[in-house]
């Protein structure tokens, strides 16, 4: 690579992050359970960057819980000014990018050698299990870990590929993880694999970031997280520590509420629940109904410091994948709701009763008499399966995803199958 096309990589890590780079081939199996906004992804994708600089050649894979995850965290985070700086298009370190099969090439770390090979970094979401499978590599980086439904699986994939790529001398195979520690349940395998002294591996060892120990997060942010959480929610996503998991409010299995795929021609109408936040995440909730009103979680938005105009991006988006419909909001903005209707989206504000909602809500995850419960949900909405199964509706805590589902659900009430507008519905 050329002098006058040098790129500089900004990051600067604080100090709980230099101690996890110190340990750079040093541990085969390292994890950060922190708290939010410590700097978790940041850290993995610079980790990882830098070993394939450093390795000419080298193979390396960054998975995220979904492949949404993959588009509006991982990519944003690798082109962002503190490591990258420039689209992987336009940028003088990356040789080539397949947007297709979602890979760059990125050109050797020796600048008087322009024969170096080059190194590779794929990014891909783990929804299943087998997403995981492939050749043998020398690098894996997991983020997010909390939200991998199936983790068990997948990190016995990981383990298996972690066999060195082949194209490189040295054996540098390792894997990283990132993630806020998940609710403590019995037989978590992040816990048992990193955490418990009985159980873990004894080439493995955890990094553990509290909030306070990034100093590039603001206060302001810093202060509004820790005035919204509190108990088991501070201990995971303020201390970075795992912790009990709550009774869940409804009864969801997800052996029978779960499901991979929904037929296109179940779904006869579809909702939009929208639940506004800032600090707190924003969720959109799309849920298909189909003739016997039976709901179908189909797809989710889960993000926080979310502007108004992504929030009318993501709509219009699921809107061309799902089909046109009705959009309910949380009706403590109505300046929001008001710009969506501008933006040429059918919103509204909920009208309903949260303890009406919660009531109809649960009611659905009962099976009826034919078997069969009247709510599924799609395994790729992580964010929404992993709020449900800890949901408490004595406490107004992660629930944003939940309330979204309500407000959609609620304008459904009392709607029977004869009075169904059908809409244009795209699965």
């Amino acid at each position: 690579m050329s002098q006058q096309n040098e790129v500089i990589l900004r990051y600067w890590p604080h100090p709980k992050q230099q101690v996890f780079h110190r340990d750079r081939y040093k541990i085969r199996y390292r994890s950060v359970f922190a708290g939010t906004g410590t700097g978790k992804t940041y850290a993995l994708c610079f980790e990882i960057l830098g070993m394939l600089l450093e390795n000419p050649g080298a193979v390396a894979y960054i998975f995220e819980p979904t492949y949404k995850m993959v588009r509006r965290i991982l990519i944003p985070a690798l082109e962002s000014k503190w490591l990258l700086g420039k689209p992987f298009e336009s940028n003088p370190l990356v040789a080539f990018y397949n947007r297709g099969d979602n890979y760059i090439n990125l050109h050797g770390c020796n600048p008087n050698n322009s024969e170096e090979a080059e190194g590779t970094l794929w990014f891909g979401s783990l929804e299943e299990p087998e997403y995981a499978e492939g050749p043998n590599i020398d690098i894996i980086g997991v983020d997010e870990a909390q939200y991998i439904r199936r983790f068990t699986e997948s990190w016995d994939v990981i383990l298996r590929r972690l066999r060195g790529s082949g194209q490189i001398k040295r054996d540098i195979s390792c894997a990283v993880v990132t993630t806020t520690p998940p609710p403590l349940l019995p037989g978590d395998r992040l816990h048992e694999f990193f955490e418990d002294p009985k159980t873990r591996n004894p080439l493995s060892k955890v990094y553990r970031w509290h909030l306070d120990d990034n100093p590039y997060t603001t206060e302001q942010y810093k202060a509004e997280i820790k005035a919204s959480h509190h108990g088991s929610l501070a201990k995971r996503f303020i201390e970075g520590l795992f912790a009990p998991a709550g009774v869940g409010s409804f009864d969801f299995d997800s052996t029978v509420h779960e499901v991979k795929q929904v037929e296109k021609q179940t779904v006869k109408v579809v909702v939009y629940g929208v639940d506004f936040g800032w600090t707190n995440p924003s969720a959109i909730v799309c849920v298909g109904f189909d003739g016997d009103d039976r709901a179908y979680i189909l797809d989710e938005f889960y993000q926080n410091r979310t502007q108004t105009e992504t929030l009318v991006q993501e709509l219009k988006e699921m809107q061309a994948q799902y089909g046109e419909g009705p959009v309910v909001c949380d009706s403590s903005e109505p300046q929001t709701i008001d710009m969506f209707c501008k933006a040429g989206l059918v919103a509204q504000g909920n009208t309903s009763k949260r303890e009406d909602g919660i009531h109809e809500l649960g009611g659905r995850f009962h099976v009826q008499g034919d078997g069969k419960p009247r709510i599924f949900v799609s395994s790729k909405c992580v964010k929404w399966i992993s709020e449900v199964m800890v949901y408490n509706a004595e406490v107004k805590e992660n629930d944003h995803a939940i309330d979204a589902t309500r407000y959609a659900i609620m304008s459904r009430a009392g709607v029977s199958s004869l009075d169904v507008s059908f809409s244009k519905v795209r699965l």
